[in-house]
């Protein structure tokens, strides 16, 4: 009996030795797919727990949550004035949210909402962090990769999904991005945890680094425990950091990035952040290295010089700054925020090694470098310019990235400065040089500069004509959009419709056409076809809305009662809005191309459509034109009367909005159509208004 007494306890003792109880620190997280990424956000004090202890891992994430992990992972701290309507300052992630939206790294929706607690798709994921990226300054490279549902990823967000495939950030599965899938918001830690460990910042915020799990079900690999940056050496001989895209970064260059520097064992670049190089013959020359910006600009003595950072101008005499893709700028000019297209020119003012100073039509803002290109104008290989085409103005546009001319529209007839054979060139469409810059004119172009409240003088009934002819027409083409547009188009039949809303809302019926056939593709996009979505309402550069509308009447009369009558409109617009800057299509120097759309241009291109629907029905709008004024000063009050004893009925607040006026009213007052809607007469001040000579 001892015998058996003593074996059993020697086996308790073993099974004492080989039992222990689950720790005590195991929590949900533990052994998750993406707990590096999930603890790296606990460690930023990003991801914390909800009222019933859970970090909630797997649930779908929210637009306001993954700002918020991008701020506090960045640690942004620079906040301005950008408001969302929908976000209060009682709001969880207001302060984060302000943060990423000052950054440049999330915009709203056009009716200045955030929608912050909508599940984000993965594609509106990808363009955040390719804006992340950017600001940042990680190096992306030249990338192409593409995923087998490539078409269903919206055209304007390939190029982030591709860029954050090509670092490593974000992955698909069996070939597929599945751009509209919700992500989690353990997924959501993983790509903010490969995004700042590209930037430098690893930490696991646990005991978890030997994992080499980074979420990804293949990442199980020999990668040393590192999250995968997206190259195949990332488990090389580069000490351990993340590889900066380049291929040589394992190299003997110190175990510092390859600047792209063809000497980099030169003694005057290797230690030197900043290189002063001479324009010679269209090319650069000479490698005077300093290490601060400031040195360099100091020893900057001929016109001809630029500084460069890692192949990069950073500061030049004299050029112009293109962006590389879409930015928001903060003007200084309006105190608002615009959004700007890639390959759009702006003028350079200036920089210094953080910032560019730009000026966009008037709007004078700074940029990141990480965000344009300079280029001298000894250097440049080309440039959009307009000339007389036939005694119409064409409008003749430059890519960038290709270095090609790429397309040219034709938006009204050509102001009577401009000879044929010759180039003009405008940073604001209004203002034109010869390529010397020596000027040459200004111009209004009528349709561009005409207030929304005129009335167009076509019958539904020419408006019908109009359509079916310009549909016959694209649809003579042969393009495959256009394919039956005379039978499938979203435009045939609507001119008893764009008259009824002019008659109600006092907006041109011509002017709203115009705006649908070019976001429309002349009704046959996707967008109208399956949306009946006309304008592109709530189409914006992180909107994950597909909004269907029940009729072309339902989205025509969005347009207007939430759009443009009182935003774009209205002038103050609705509380806390800043759209309206000139009831016209304008451009970036005023009217509804502010705000609306990014593509400088929009407004001009807007007015082409308006033109060519001139030119097919006679011109009768440009035959018994409107007289167009321009007002000349800030807080200029509108009244009821001609006479300051009544109340305003309303004031513009900044100068330079058109206005049609339709007398000359007696006592220094001009009878004017009134921008805020209103059936009865308006007047204004005759010492406040300049009239302006339209060309029509």
């Amino acid at each position: 009996m001892k015998k058996l007494s003593i074996i059993a306890m020697l086996m308790t003792i073993v099974g004492l030795l080989f039992w222990q109880p689950q720790l005590a620190s195991a929590d949900e997280l533990s052994g998750h797919s993406h707990e590096p990424g999930l603890r790296y956000l606990i460690s930023k004090n990003a991801l914390v727990k909800d009222a019933k202890g859970s970090y909630r891992p797997n649930d779908n994430v929210t637009r306001g949550e993954f700002a918020s992990y991008l701020a506090k992972a960045m640690n942004l701290q620079e906040t301005s004035d950008i408001v969302f309507k929908d976000v209060p300052d009682t709001y969880l992630h207001a302060k984060d949210i302000k943060l990423a939206a000052s950054a440049g790294i999330i915009t709203g929706y056009g009716d200045g909402s955030f929608k912050p607690n909508a599940a984000i798709s993965r594609q509106h994921m990808a363009i955040m962090l390719e804006r992340a990226i950017d600001y940042l300054e990680i190096p992306k490279g030249t990338s192409s990769i593409t995923f087998k549902d490539n078409a269903s990823i919206i055209k304007e967000y390939r190029q982030a999904v591709s860029v954050g495939a090509q670092l490593g950030i974000i992955q698909g599965s069996d070939g597929k991005f599945m751009p509209t899938k919700n992500a989690t918001i353990g997924q959501a830690a993983t790509f903010v945890h490969r995004l700042m460990t590209l930037a430098g910042d690893s930490n696991d915020g646990n005991s978890n680094s030997g994992k080499p799990n980074t979420g990804d079900p293949n990442d199980g690999n020999s990668n040393g425990g590192k999250p995968n940056t997206g190259n195949p050496n990332d488990g090389n001989s580069n000490g351990g950091k993340p590889n900066t895209g380049d291929p040589n970064d394992g190299n003997s260059n110190g175990g510092k990035p390859n600047t792209g520097d063809p000497n980099p064992g030169d003694p005057n670049t290797d230690a030197s952040k900043y290189v002063i190089k001479e324009i010679s013959n269209g090319t650069l020359v000479g490698n005077q290295g300093f290490s601060t910006f400031a040195e360099a600009e100091k020893a900057m003595t001929k016109n001809t010089q630029v500084i460069v950072q890692n192949d990069k101008i950073v500061k030049m005499s004299s050029g112009y700054v293109v962006t590389n893709d879409y930015v928001v700028l903060k003007s200084e000019t309006i105190n608002d925020s615009i959004g700007v297209a890639g390959n759009t020119e702006m003028e350079y003012l200036s920089s210094d090694e953080t910032q560019v100073k730009v000026r966009l039509a008037g709007q004078v803002g700074y940029l990141k470098h990480a965000d344009v290109t300079l280029i001298p104008f000894a250097m440049s290989k080309g440039r959009s310019y307009y000339t007389n085409e036939n005694g119409e103005i064409k409008h003749t546009l430059y890519d960038y990235k290709t270095n090609k001319y790429s397309s040219s529209y034709v938006y009204g007839k050509a102001p009577s400065f401009m000879k044929p054979g010759e180039k003009y060139y405008s940073w604001n469409g209004i203002s034109f040089t010869n390529g010397d810059g020596a000027s040459k004119g200004d111009a209004y172009n009528y349709y561009q500069f005409l207030p929304a409240r005129a009335t167009t003088q076509y019958t539904a009934e020419e408006i019908d004509a109009y359509i079916m002819q310009k549909l016959a027409e694209m649809e003579s083409t042969g393009i495959t959009r256009y394919k039956d547009a005379t039978k499938k188009s979203k435009l045939i039949g609507l001119g008893k419709t764009l008259k009824e809303i002019e008659a109600k809302s006092q907006i041109n019926a011509m002017l709203i056409l115009s705006l649908a056939q070019h976001e429309s593709a002349y009704g046959m996009s996707d967008q109208a076809q399956d949306l009946n979505n006309l304008f592109g309402l709530y189409v914006y550069d992180t909107n994950p809305l597909n909004k269907k509308f029940d009729s072309i009447v339902a989205n025509i009369n969005e347009l207007v009662d939430k759009f443009l009558q009182p935003n774009y409109i209205t002038p103050g617009g609705s509380p806390g809005r800043n759209f309206a800057n000139g009831a016209v299509v304008g451009s970036k120097a005023l009217g509804f191309n502010v705000k609306y759309a990014s593509d400088p241009y929009w407004g001009a291109k807007i007015a082409g459509h308006y033109y060519r629907a001139e030119k097919a029905l006679g011109f009768k709008d440009a035959n018994n034109p409107y007289t167009i004024g321009i007002t000349t000063t800030h807080g200029l009050n509108v009244r009821t009367e001609a006479s300051i004893s009544n109340s305003p009925l309303f004031t513009y607040a900044r100068s330079g909005m058109p206005v049609i006026i339709t007398n000359s009213a007696t006592n220094g007052w001009y009878e004017v159509l009134s921008d805020k809607l209103h059936t009865g007469t308006a007047f204004v001040s005759k010492d406040y208004v300049q009239v302006i000579n339209t060309v029509k």
